[in-house]
């Protein structure tokens, strides 16, 4: 197994300015729209129907230019989004996920609720501009119309609040749920053939079924707590709208205004509510997409290696298995061997250095050229020999069968680089297939190679055969880890991890 590179993918873009910029352009043209029809209107009442079409023809046109336009953006630049975001984290989905951490389905879900912010903003800025309407509210509808919108909006304020928190309340737990379903389904199916040899399947299934009743529970309860909350906005525009349409009419016919002030008044309350309803609607989503960010953010930081002037440093390292601070400064070419008893933590360890597990405290430097990692649980893909050794790369079969026979694999069941592998490794010993992994890896010319306690799992020959591979490239930085029996021969340090 190669792993990847330290990222130095730029951070995604935000594209709030542009967000921002854009939904102010959309409210202020709504609002026009509004006037513009109401005029249009007035001039058919009237009938001066030519000029009354072409203004509601070119009020209509407007808002579907910018509706198709803002729609458009929005689709735009979440993709933009979501891309930055997966080629941030390539590093992040790359590394293997260790039993009992769960799936990444958490990193999955943020990437794309953030990339829901460029849309988020823009409506939260429309909302903000459409205010500008009450100006038009009142000098068109009267005091009378200005204040029943005024207090209604800041009634519904506190509703769009309270409805939007249990909202966010009831999704957090429906993610808490799935996320407990998914990581036990997960470790139920990695344990299927114990479960099945001990005639236990129906215990896994049952405790998913009633795992899974109970998250289907919760969300059917956030659906309700979401669909409370579309009618209390629904509720709160509608009585507005209709109240200051009474108002309006009682105005026309007491003679105190005109038929263009009333449509503009009843128009632009609408136009108003329709932002301000839009904005409250999605307070779960402007919620889950802060908590997004914020939770991408730390991934990536958390799985940020600063550059190395060598293979690999690190200053006073503490893992979660061991409270031992560990300070090494790797060279290139150098031979560590970290030791101690079996549960003391060098796989942790090891795991911290090349960035798959986050450390306790301290630091880790790593190099930027590709770490190889083997152990007896590296896995082979399913595919071809020459997929599983090559990895996509072009690497000559003479090179690559070179490679196999000096570790000792060759022979009618590894000379044809197109003989299928199965993901089980049916028909492949452990001994060959961590050997096939110390082919693949080093076919991948890795700057640093850590190998974790395999020699268990080979016989004497096969051992001899690797050490003396590895001994060949004196410019390849080892760590290996081992209890008692190490395969190389010779180290320049030596860590002891502590139980």
């Amino acid at each position: 197994m190669v792993a990847p590179a330290p990222s130095s993918t730029p951070a995604p873009a935000t594209f709030q300015s542009g967000a921002r910029q854009l939904g102010a352009l959309n409210a202020t043209c709504a609002l026009v729209a509004a006037v513009v029809m109401a005029f249009g209107l007035t001039d058919v009442a009237h009938a001066r129907v030519g000029r009354g079409i072409v203004l509601l023809v070119s009020a209509i046109v407007l808002r579907w230019v910018m509706a198709t336009g803002v729609a458009r953006w929005s689709e735009h630049v979440s993709a933009i989004v979501r891309s930055g975001w997966r080629d941030r984290l390539l590093e992040h989905f790359a590394v293997p996920r260790h039993e009992r951490e769960g799936s990444r389905g958490d990193l999955a879900t943020a990437i794309d609720q953030a990339a829901d912010a460029p849309s988020l903003d823009l409506l939260a800025t429309s909302a903000r501009t459409s205010m500008l309407g009450l100006v038009l509210l009142g000098w068109a509808g009267g005091w009378l119309s200005l204040v029943i919108t005024v207090g209604l909006l800041a009634v519904a304020v506190p509703l769009y609040k309270r409805a939007g928190t249990r909202s966010e309340r009831m999704a957090l737990e429906v993610e808490r749920r799935r996320a407990v379903l998914e990581g036990r389904q997960l470790e139920l199916l990695h344990h299927t053939l114990e479960l099945r040899a001990l005639g236990a399947v129906a215990y896994g299934a049952d405790e998913i079924a009633a795992i899974s009743d109970a998250e289907h529970a919760v969300a059917l309860r956030a659906i309700r707590v979401a669909l409370e909350s579309s009618l209390i906005t629904e509720f709160l525009s509608g009585v507005t709208i209709g109240l200051v349409a009474m108002v309006v009419g009682f105005a026309l016919l007491g003679g105190r205004t005109s038929l263009a002030h009333g449509l503009v008044a009843v128009l632009v309350t609408s136009e108003i509510f329709l932002n301000v309803r839009r904005y409250g609607v999605e307070f779960h989503r402007r919620e889950n997409s802060l908590r997004s960010l914020a939770t991408l953010r730390a991934a990536v930081l958390n799985h940020a290696a600063s550059p190395a002037s060598g293979p690999l440093s690190t200053e006073a390292l503490v893992t979660p298995a061991s409270a031992t601070p560990v300070t090494i400064h790797v060279r290139s070419g150098d031979r560590i061997l970290v030791t101690g008893p079996s549960g003391s933590g060098k796989t942790t360890l090891l795991h911290t250095m090349i960035g798959w597990r986050d450390p306790v405290s301290g630091t880790v430097c790593r190099t930027s050229s590709p770490v190889g990692y083997v152990s007896v649980d590296s896995p082979l893909i399913e595919g071809t020999l020459r997929d599983n050794l090559t990895l996509g790369a072009r690497i000559d079969d003479h090179e690559v069968l070179e490679c196999l026979a000096r570790l000792g694999l060759d022979g009618p069941r590894f000379n044809d680089l197109d003989t299928a592998v199965l993901t089980d490794s049916r028909g492949i010993s452990t001994g060959e297939r961590v050997r096939l992994v110390v082919a693949r890896t080093l076919l991948a010319r890795p700057a640093l190679l850590v190998v974790d306690d395999i020699a268990g799992v080979l016989d004497a020959s096969a051992r001899r055969r690797v050490r003396d591979v590895l001994d060949d490239d004196r410019t390849l930085t080892i760590i290996e880890a081992s209890v008692d029996s190490p395969i190389l021969d010779q180290f320049d340090t030596r860590i002891t991890v502590a139980s």
